[in-house]
């Protein structure tokens, strides 16, 4: 079966990421298993943004190998039932003042999190860049 078909056009990939806050992330930890965890998310500037404690060992993994995958559904939220994304990232860790002063807010809006309160952990902000992107619509290809 061909499976092109029952991609997302990139309006509605688009779509998904604007509607959906969370995400699966998925890294190799230091033995080089893979390893992921659910994260809550900000898509802006062609990137996934997350946020994490800097001594979490996903962290150091991610800047020893920055190789990576995010992947969003459509569960829980006002859209068509089955639709997802993956994308193979490379993920770069931020700590400078400039990347916090424009995530944190936004982060903070859309999870309903005090700003105050990030503001004074230990954090870093890791971004996770798209290189290649998969979808599927469940919807479209019972339609077929």
């Amino acid at each position: 079966m061909d499976f092109a078909a029952f991609r997302l056009t990139d309006d509605e990939r688009l779509q998904l990421l604007a509607v959906q806050s969370e995400c699966t992330v998925g890294w190799l930890n230091s033995d080089g298993s893979p390893v992921s965890a659910f994260l809550t998310y900000v898509f802006q500037r062609d990137a996934f943004w997350v946020t994490s404690f800097r001594d979490r060992p996903r962290v150091a993994c991610l800047v020893a190998d920055p190789r990576s995958t995010v992947a969003v559904s459509s569960a829980g939220k006002p859209l068509p039932h089955g639709r997802m994304i993956s994308a193979r990232t490379l993920a770069v860790v931020h700590d400078d003042v400039s990347t916090a002063e424009w995530f944190y807010p936004r982060f903070c809006t859309m999870a309903g999190l005090d700003p105050a309160v990030l503001a004074r952990q230990d954090r870093v902000i890791i971004e996770l860049r798209p290189q290649a992107w998969n979808s599927f619509d469940g919807q479209r290809m019972l339609r077929r």
